[in-house]
């Protein structure tokens, strides 16, 4: 019998790999993974799959006429499909979304796309209780599939990082990657930055920064700290990583974090507050994880994994956290959860 058709939303995404490793390694099981448009409506067949990610990406437009417009599509696409038969699944990145924070319209939105799924999809248990009080659901709903590494996927160009920023090669390199915005934290990096003994280490910030998020001159004009308010290239991920000793994630909060797998991906230990997924994610052969109320945590915990720097450098923990996120397992269980 011929699998069902899988339609991803979306199934590839500009600075984000995840959808494409997730539709590739589906595909390799043999299903087939469409990009979802809307003419796919009409050729829904019975047990097909719509996979959401980031449903405000179907119900949020440009303006205000934009979005009723694409919220009454949305809400008309999510019937139809039911009506076709086919599955619903979403796979909770954040509960809400990052730029609009938790709003009744949001609420609502995703709250009839919760109605009508026939599971929701999470990358670890400590989001579970949080979905299940906002929206009224049974755990039973709830499975969870972890994230995917990305071994082998990002390639470098062989550029020297620490010479593009004038880094001395003996240094100890601190490093934090990804979007600089202020749940990240990045300003208490900064200040921890500041209290650390050592005028060997430096810090390297890359990634883009979010308007208007003041991060302080004062402390940007140090020669110990480098930063780079663009998006690191794909081609580039490989060269910034062999160019730092650890990766700092001081996140306020955190549902997902693709740069804690980057850095597992790329055995580098990281420091990250206990929360979240980040504590599922970071064994302590990988990582010197702190408590968030502790005001002197995260200098503490960089402090550590300076320390430890000879234990990280063995890296049979990395090895171990890998496995269970490989992609043909990731695969299968999602194929599993498709069939049920």
């Amino acid at each position: 019998m011929e699998n069902p058709t899988v339609y991803m939303l979306p199934k590839m995404i500009e600075n984000n790999k995840f959808n494409e490793l997730l539709s590739d390694s589906i595909e390799n099981k043999g299903w087939e993974v469409k990009q979802f448009t809307k003419r796919d409506l009409i050729k829904l067949k019975k047990n097909d799959v719509l996979h959401f990610h980031w449903p405000s990406f179907y119900y949020r437009g440009s303006s205000l006429l934009a979005t009723v417009i694409k919220s009454i599509l949305y809400v008309l696409m999510i019937c139809f499909a039911r009506l076709r038969g086919a599955k619903l699944f979403w796979t909770v990145h954040n509960i809400w979304p990052h730029n609009s924070g938790k709003t009744r319209f949001d609420y609502w939105m995703r709250k009839i796309l919760v109605q009508n799924c026939s599971k929701l999809i999470v990358m670890g248990k400590p989001l579970i209780s949080e979905i299940c009080s906002t929206f009224g659901i049974d755990s039973s709903r709830i499975e969870v599939i972890p994230h995917g590494h990305y071994k082998g996927v990002y390639q470098g160009k062989g550029v020297n990082i620490r010479s593009r920023f004038g880094i001395p090669e003996d240094s100890y390199v601190y490093a934090f990657f990804g979007q600089v915005s202020p749940y990240k934290g990045v300003d208490d990096l900064l200040e921890a930055f500041k209290d650390l003994d050592s005028e060997q280490a430096h810090l390297l910030i890359a990634g883009k920064k979010v308007k208007d998020y003041d991060l302080g001159d004062e402390f940007l004009k140090s020669g110990h700290i480098h930063t780079h308010f663009h998006f690191i290239e794909d081609d580039e991920y490989s060269d910034y990583f062999d160019a730092v000793d650890s990766i700092i994630l001081p996140y306020k909060q955190i549902a997902t974090s693709g740069s804690a797998i980057l850095a597992l991906t790329f055995c580098k230990p990281v420091v990250a507050p206990r929360i979240g997924l980040l504590e599922e994610y970071l064994p302590e052969d990988c990582a010197v994880l702190y408590e968030p109320s502790d005001p002197d945590g995260l200098l503490k915990a960089m402090n550590m994994i300076r320390l430890k720097q000879s234990e990280f450098q063995e890296g049979s923990g990395f090895v171990k956290a890998l496995e269970r996120l490989d992609w043909p397992v990731i695969a299968q269980r999602t194929l599993t959860l498709y069939s049920s």
